[in-house]
């Protein structure tokens, strides 16, 4: 199980949310797809 595993995504409607917010947000999306943990470790 990764970090991303247990972190729970924060809901918001789209309108609420800035360009940086949806960039981030597709951002862990991709990094979750390909496994990859956004966390020093």
């Amino acid at each position: 199980m990764t970090t991303l595993d247990v972190v729970s995504p924060k809901k918001e409607s789209n309108e609420d949310r800035s360009a940086e917010a949806d960039a981030a947000a597709e951002l862990v999306r991709l990094a979750k797809e390909q496994g990859l943990a956004l966390t020093a470790s």
